[in-house]
């Protein structure tokens, strides 16, 4: 299994790179390309725990952005809906889940490129944040690849490139902590899978460091666009394949 680490790590990189430049990604990367190395459920379980530990470092590089009184009604919805999201998937065989998982991908990238078309002309009311990250919520439950509705929500709002980042990073991580104790309670995490994120993670903070610069300095608009571009192939072939 250690073989796979090198891909793993590469795969991980770019993933932690992208979430630290743009505030989100990661999950999607990885929920996009990790299942190519690992069964389904080893990858969303690896997938998960990477993206813990990955965002509590993006959100301490960004902690001057930081607003629990922005973060809570995202938060809140969060925790609501990850049970609903995360019990519903025991009932559903792994073909199924693949496939519908690949639907989500292809979805997720539809909705980043609308959203870019038309940002700057969407306002969304504070009050609605419950909704989003009650949405966002339900899908981190079921497949780990919520941010999407909580995102939207995020860069509708009157806030900084920090601000947004350090944000969104709390309500991740807020998730991320009960996603992780449901399945950590379920037994899905094995010694093997632990030993697969140690010899990984440490290209991820490589990529937080470098997308922390990017995020200072670049313009982050067609970085984003390659990467869902490439969420949505990856998705179609989800769809077709399985």
């Amino acid at each position: 299994m250690e073989s796979i680490v090198p891909w793993l790590a590469v795969i991980l990189f770019a993933a932690a790179f992208l979430q630290s430049a743009t505030g989100f990604g990661m999950a999607l990367v990885c929920t996009a390309f990790v299942p190519l190395l690992l069964p389904v459920k080893d990858a969303i379980a690896f997938v998960s725990i990477a993206c813990f530990i990955a965002t509590i470092f993006i959100m301490l590089a960004n902690r001057s952005g930081l607003s629990f009184r922005h973060a809570g009604p995202l938060a809140l919805g969060m925790l609501v809906g990850i049970p609903f999201g995360y019990y519903g998937l025991t009932n559903i065989d792994g073909t199924l889940v693949v496939r519908i998982l690949g639907v989500i991908l292809m979805l997720i990238a539809l909705a980043e490129f609308l959203q870019s078309r038309y940002k700057g002309t969407r306002k969304l009311s504070g009050k609605s944040g419950i909704f989003f990250g009650l949405i966002g919520g339900i899908i981190t439950g079921a497949f780990n690849v919520g941010g999407p509705p909580v995102v939207i929500y995020a860069y509708s709002r009157p806030w900084s490139k920090t601000e947004t980042v350090a944000i969104l990073q709390s309500v991740f991580l807020t998730g991320s902590i009960t996603r992780n104790a449901l399945m950590w309670q379920a037994g899905e995490y094995t010694q093997d899978l632990l030993r697969l994120v140690l010899f990984s993670i440490p290209a991820a903070l490589v990529g937080i460091w470098l997308g922390k610069m990017a995020l200072d300095r670049v313009p982050q608009l067609w970085l984003r666009r390659i990467v869902f571009a490439s969420i949505f192939v990856i998705g179609l072939n989800y769809l077709l394949q399985y």
